[in-house]
């Protein structure tokens, strides 16, 4: 009688465990689905947005928000100068993101060289054994060691590690758990789907906007900006100019040396606009050896000014035996008149080849 009532418990028993079982596998997958859920939405958010700090400060709320017992936490980016550099920050001084860490510095380096995410039950104990007294001194200041347990993930995009997304607890009843660390593989390796189709954007983006062998903007974007700064020309009554710039025998630098020469010579010109010009002012590359510039808030003597600075700029600048010249196009545009990007880039034109003209007729 005793065997049948034990088989009857352990039948009850495994009934039990089954429906445990059944019930933390339901509420598993509800939790992933209330995940996929937030991160469809967050890769949505992330989708419109055209700069990487609101990206990674998106992708770290959302990381706070689904895992239990995180209330604070960063994004660190390894740079091309090897340091760890803070891209997004929350519950911290906006002081921290003044700050750099090497790898060695780093707990996932020590334990694992970033392979996968792991769980720091005492962050301070780990930084004063690894991180400088004045950093550390740093950090205590600024209250970023205020913190019982990290949980710290790796963040790959195309199999290259990037960076470091951490969260922090700053309860010591919350500290985090196996668990956690699934939960937050699989936030990460969403975040990741959705970090990598914004780096694919943003190429795409940079592809449409700038010039791929100069870096300035093509003809297309400049036209949208242009006409957005004639509509604040207009309400404004700002005094700009603008220029239509055509380099000087180009295509006989081309025929005698070569089309990779004359890419140089592209650049180098690119590069000293850039160097030279305002950050308020826009420039592009309209077509082969073709540039445009808007002064913006300058006169059309400031603005002969700076192109002259350009040109004895650029006489510094040689490729082989090649001095770079150019000619220009300049007009000064009415914002009490009318605003006709046809009517300013042909008032240009016409100004460009009267210069090239009068180059001519004194060299002939």
């Amino acid at each position: 009688m005793w065997v049948l009532y034990l088989i009857i418990v352990i039948l009850l028993i495994i009934v039990v465990i089954q429906h445990l079982n059944a019930k933390k596998v339901k509420g598993q997958m509800e939790l992933i689905e209330h995940i996929k859920n937030n991160i469809y939405h967050v890769s949505e958010e992330i989708s419109k947005m055209e700069k990487e700090s609101q990206v990674y400060s998106i992708v770290l709320e959302a990381a706070i928000a689904l895992i239990p017992n995180a209330s604070k936490g960063s994004i660190l980016i390894l740079q091309e100068d090897g340091y760890f550099h803070y891209k997004a920050i929350k519950g911290y001084s906006e002081q921290l993101l003044n700050i750099t860490l090497k790898k060695e510095e780093s707990f996932l380096y020590s334990i694992n060289n970033f392979k996968e995410t792991a769980i720091i039950e005492n962050p301070v104990s780990f930084d004063e054994n690894v991180v400088t007294k004045e950093k550390m001194a740093f950090l205590i200041g600024t209250e970023a060691l205020d913190i019982k347990c990290t949980l710290s993930s790796p963040i790959y995009i195309d199999d290259a590690f990037v960076g470091m997304i951490n969260v922090d607890s700053t309860e010591h009843e919350g500290r985090f758990t196996k668990d956690d660390i699934r939960l937050m593989n699989h936030i990460k390796s969403e975040m990741e789907l959705a970090l990598k189709n914004f780096e694919i954007q943003k190429k795409l983006r940079y592809m449409a906007h700038y010039d791929e062998l100069t870096g300035l903007f093509n003809r297309r974007f400049f036209k949208k900006i242009f006409s957005e700064e004639l509509n604040k020309i207009k309400r404004y009554k700002h005094k700009c100019c603008f220029a239509l710039i055509d380099l000087d025998d180009f295509k006989m630098v081309n025929d005698n040396y070569g089309h990779n020469t004359g890419d140089k010579v592209l650049r180098i010109f690119a590069d000293v606009l850039r160097n030279n010009l305002k950050k308020t002012d826009v420039y592009a590359r309209m077509s082969g050896d073709e540039f445009v510039i808007l002064f913006v808030n300058c006169s059309i003597e400031e603005a002969k000014n700076k192109l002259q600075h350009i040109r004895d700029m650029l006489i510094k600048e040689k490729v082989q035996d090649i001095t770079i010249g150019f000619s220009y196009g300049i007009c000064s545009i009415d914002p009490y008149g009318e605003l006709d990007t046809d009517s300013i880039f042909g008032c240009a034109d016409r100004a460009m080849y009267c210069d090239k003209n009068d180059k001519n007729i004194r060299y002939k």
